[in-house]
């Protein structure tokens, strides 16, 4: 016994059939497409990443220089006495503070992209250059002005035997 239907059961289980097969095929064609594209952002995460750890170390890299200026501007600032041994460790304090100033503006070209914290590396970098000229011209000021000092104190003790010679020889 064959229903009176058979036709449209048997057309309607073909669509069905066609339906569900493509239906599945889209889900399928779906889940790669999810599947490459969560590839696609993992590996433009790690690129991210690997950008942000670069520029992490930079930024460590730069601040660990501004540290050691900051350090050698507090030793400089302890030396007060003028002597030869003192100004030497002066001008090497000097020499050190200017050669992590300008490994700071090396790691500074370094940076691809203008951001704002590296402009303030820059402003940074630029004050101490001139911070470090000043603490120089302050220090040759300084024996400039301790070398004049000295000089007057010769000619004043040179006056001064002059003056007790002249007195001792006309009786005054």
């Amino acid at each position: 016994m064959k229903p009176i239907n058979a036709f449209e059961i048997k057309k309607s289980q073909r669509l069905f059939i066609l339906n569900f097969i493509l239906l599945s095929i889209f889900s399928v064609f779906c889940v790669s497409l999810f599947f490459m594209a969560s590839d696609r952002e993992y590996f433009l995460l790690e690129k991210k990443v690997k950008e942000t750890e670069k520029l992490s170390l930079l930024r460590k890299e730069i601040n660990t220089n501004f540290d050691l200026i900051l350090l050698r501007f507090n030793e400089l600032s302890k030396y007060h006495e003028y002597n030869p041994d003192e100004q030497s460790k002066q001008a090497i304090i000097l020499a050190d503070i200017q050669d992590a100033n300008y490994r700071v503006k090396e790691l500074i070209a370094k940076q691809p992209a203008a951001s704002q914290s590296f402009e303030l590396y820059e402003k940074l970098n630029k004050n101490v250059g001139v911070m470090a000229s000043l603490q120089d011209s302050l220090y040759d000021s300084r024996y400039s002005i301790q070398n004049y000092k000295e000089q007057l104190a010769e000619c004043q003790r040179i006056n001064k035997a002059a003056i007790t010679r002249i007195r001792g020889r006309f009786g005054r």
